[in-house]
């Protein structure tokens, strides 16, 4: 319950400092302030962000989500209330990786709706009529004309490098009825440029409960053009059943985001797939660990002549790893195991030397198992999300590296100095979110394990 009413003083906090803001103040401003009010407000509470690693490097895309109802609870003027899920695509996802939190669709209020009216005029979103929510003066064709003020609004802003939040549904749902039906405008829209634009889905789970009940999910999908599709054109005849998919895409990952899953099943049954078509074991190389190996897509051509294995999940601490191990290695005979692992446990508030500890146990345990394989065990790297941790970060390498020496077949793999240049981290080995390694980075891994396996084998 402390969670619950965390939130909601957070919520009417950032409410009052945005429509207490004096006449005039820009509209940046005003944004800015928003999410540094939001930033804290999710803090309190923890969210699940996945799949970071899908957010493009380029601005000008539009971020399509699954708007969820608010909990009643979370009020925070009158009958007004700020919208949970939408805040935090503006307010923490783009403001964190892009140092902006680009332009929200917003609907008009009624005339009723003064809370609404004065919170959302201090930002100046893009404005349409919500079906539910269109004063009864109004005629349609009045409708049609305001609302198609808004492909004029977010062409500029798409033109202008901004990124557009929107969701398709047009309303708000539950989790377990999200999404609603898609409605083809948005989609027409981006099939509207020569260049397309990149829509990122960001799919929402249980924004429309209170956090005791259960925690708020954000998982971020690979983004895609219309184009993928085979759409062109918004008189494209692939329009209508493309934009069905994408409904019924985002129908299949709210579910999968809505299950508990903190223990990895899922991921483990499609490495338990890939264990079970591995046709042969001679000069087996076997990657494990958390997602810095999960996400080393092509490590089979990396490592052309060894038979590789990649058997990293997401997001694995070093007692997933430890959890795992017999129920993944027990048929295996490995040469070589490269192991990354370490860097998650940060979050948990560990000391560098528990985690040193932890680790250390780790390998003896897969030095008890398998005596003749060589144990690559790779330094943690320093990463943009995780700077205020290289201290620590340098600490456990360092210790690692004096503990690791004397033991047989246990090498470290230390590429941590590769990623820093001038006291900074280099920028050209990561991806957007600054945590996982993009191509370049991979490379850099690459050829600091490659040394060592030419080096002891």
């Amino acid at each position: 319950m402390n969670k619950d009413v965390a939130l909601l003083e957070a919520l009417r906090d950032s409410y009052i400092q945005i429509i207490s803001t004096p006449e005039g103040t820009p509209y940046k401003q005003i944004r800015k302030l928003s999410a540094k009010h939001m930033q804290r407000a999710f803090s309190l509470v923890g969210v699940q962000i996945k799949g970071s690693e899908n957010l493009p490097s380029e601005q000008g895309a539009i971020f399509i989500y699954n708007h969820l109802l608010n909990h009643p609870y979370f009020t925070v003027a009158g009958d007004f209330q700020i919208t949970l899920d939408s805040h935090f695509i503006s307010s923490v996802i783009l403001e964190k990786y892009y140092k902006d939190s680009g332009t929200r669709v917003v609907r008009y209020p009624l005339p009723n709706e003064e809370n609404h009216k004065n919170y959302y005029d201090k930002f100046e979103y893009i404005r349409v009529y919500a079906k539910d929510f269109t004063p009864k003066e109004l005629t349609k064709k009045d409708v049609k004309k305001a609302n198609k003020q808004f492909y004029f609004k977010a062409a500029e802003a798409l033109d202008d490098n901004i990124n557009l939040v929107f969701s398709p549904e047009g309303a708000s749902y539950n989790t377990n009825e999200s999404p609603g039906p898609f409605m083809k405008g948005i989609f027409k829209f981006a099939s509207s440029y020569e260049q397309q634009p990149l829509l990122v889905p960001v799919v929402m789970a249980n924004f429309d409960k209170r956090p005791s009940e259960a925690p708020f999910k954000c998982q971020i999908m690979p983004p895609f053009r219309m184009s993928d599709f085979g759409v062109t054109s918004p008189e494209s005849d692939s329009l209508k059943s493309a934009v069905q998919t994408i409904n019924d895409n985002f129908k299949k990952w709210v579910e999968d985001l809505s299950i508990e899953d903190n223990n990895f099943e899922r991921e483990i049954a499609v490495l338990k797939k890939d264990l079970a078509e591995k046709k042969h074991q001679k000069d087996l190389l076997v990657f494990y660990g958390s997602s810095t190996i999960r996400l080393w897509k092509n490590v089979n051509q990396d490592f052309p002549a060894w038979n590789t294995l990649n058997l990293g999940f997401g997001g694995a601490f070093i007692h997933s790893l430890n959890d795992y191990f017999e129920e993944l290695f027990h048929e295996l005979q490995p040469k070589v195991i490269v192991l990354y692992l370490g860097g998650n446990d940060l979050t948990l508030g560990f000391s560098a030397s528990k985690i040193v500890a932890k680790i250390l146990r780790f390998i003896d345990r897969i030095h008890a198992k398998f005596p003749n394989t060589l144990i690559l065990n790779v330094s943690i790297k320093p990463s943009f999300e995780r700077q205020h941790e290289l201290a620590k970060i340098k600490e456990i390498n360092t210790q690692l590296g004096e503990k690791t020496a004397p033991l047989p077949n246990v090498q470290q793999v230390d590429f941590y100095d590769s990623f820093i240049e001038n006291n900074r981290i280099k920028k050209a080995y990561f991806l957007q979110d600054g945590l996982h390694l993009d191509a370049m980075g991979y490379q850099i891994l690459k050829q600091a394990i490659d040394k060592n396996l030419q080096q002891f084998i």
